[in-house]
């Protein structure tokens, strides 16, 4: 049986640094892992080109990976003045066009972190640019890279919810976290599906969607069964 090709679009470093002094695309190994491990075989999705067209037509779905900040001012947001941001501006473009294209073909989106956002900005919603200036008393929600396969903090899941079905209906989770944005306000026909004790909202959906669902948390750690619920669960999508 073919198994569903998952799209996963990369982080651009514009002005190189680390792996390169060139510019360069990249993708950490555990979305690649996890796709693999749960029946969907991973291709990369480079923002180059801003043809969109062309390489969905390569995939059954896509998901939305984490990485660096999407530049504000595309989605309405005011550049802050205050708060340094670490944007990719081709990522930004290519990533809207992707997951715009995407849903209006009736594929799956399944976004992780940043990739979450970006789903939410598609329909007009806003985000918190940085969670310890705007909300200095929320939870610590950037676990060191080391940190990562352990829990952070728990979250609440909304009942009734498809994020709430494919998890068996349990009402909490314990999740890992590394994001300094989260969403400040819901776009037209979104749901929240779960929150972080300090009120960040942790994940979404949007009902009217074949399958489209958000997750501020890094699931691809698959760091407890719920994780894997959720990739599964994604991938069947694409699958039908």
């Amino acid at each position: 049986m073919r198994k569903p090709v998952i799209g996963l679009n990369l982080d651009f470093e514009e002005k190189g640094g680390g792996y390169s002094v060139r510019p360069y695309h990249a993708l950490t190994e555990k979305y690649i892992a996890a796709i693999y491990k749960n029946g969907g075989t991973p291709i990369a999705l480079p923002s180059s080109n801003l043809d969109v067209d062309a390489v969905l037509d390569l995939v059954d779905g896509v998901l939305m990976t984490g990485g660096n900040d999407y530049d504000p001012t595309l989605f309405g947001q005011e550049m802050p003045l205050t708060i340094p941001l670490k944007i990719s501006h081709q990522r930004s473009k290519f990533d809207f066009l992707l997951v715009k294209e995407a849903l209006k073909r009736k594929m799956p989106v399944f976004g992780i972190c940043a990739g979450m956002q970006v789903i939410n900005y598609l329909y007009g919603g806003t985000l918190f640019l940085d969670i310890p200036t705007e909300k200095p008393h929320s939870l610590n929600h950037f676990q060191t890279p080391e940190e990562m396969h352990l829990p952070s903090h728990s979250i609440e899941i909304t009942p009734h919810t498809q994020l709430s079905k494919i998890l068996g209906n349990r009402t909490t989770v314990e999740v890992n976290s590394r994001h300094h944005q989260s969403i400040k306000t819901i776009g037209k026909g979104v749901v929240v599906s779960a929150v972080a004790p300090d009120g960040i909202i942790e994940a979404i959906e949007v009902p009217r969607e074949k399958f489209c669902l958000g997750v501020e948390w890094h699931a691809e750690y698959e760091i407890s069964d719920a994780d894997t619920l959720l990739i599964k669960a994604f991938i069947h999508a694409c699958r039908s």
